[in-house]
């Protein structure tokens, strides 16, 4: 029983357990050509859908609203793809092609096993050095 308990504990947290509230600042970017290597960033470039349309995402900066000692680890469960959700005036202008390489706050609730993010809102950000 003991044993039962230890491994339990071992085992959490969970990445599936409830959404946190996350805050992602990023840039929607166009897509790497065939075959491109990354550079080495300290974040990634995700590729999200957004409603029907894939799209590349190059993440800045992640906090977690939620829990403040996880931040960017959260990325590490999602692989390489997020799903975009929530109302449909946030979609669109995620869709516009003139949010291609403006910088965004996007903040939602992240439910890591189904690699979905439901947005709450979206802000323009400053870019800064």
């Amino acid at each position: 029983m003991i044993g039962g308990a230890f491994s339990a504990v071992a085992q959490s947290p969970s990445p599936a357990g409830p959404p946190q509230l996350i805050r992602m600042t990023g840039a929607f970017v166009e897509p790497a050509g065939a075959g491109s290597q990354q550079s080495p960033q300290p974040y990634p470039t995700i590729d999200v859908r957004v409603a029907e349309h894939v799209r590349s995402f190059r993440v800045r900066d992640v906090e977690s609203l939620t829990n403040a000692k996880q931040g960017t680890p959260i990325l590490r469960n999602l692989g390489g793809f997020l799903i975009f959700t929530g109302p449909q005036e946030m979609l669109d202008r995620l869709q516009n092609p003139e949010a291609t390489g403006q910088l965004l706050k996007i903040e939602g609730r992240l439910y890591v096993k189904d690699r979905v993010l439901m947005i709450n809102s979206v802000e323009s950000a400053a870019w800064s050095k």
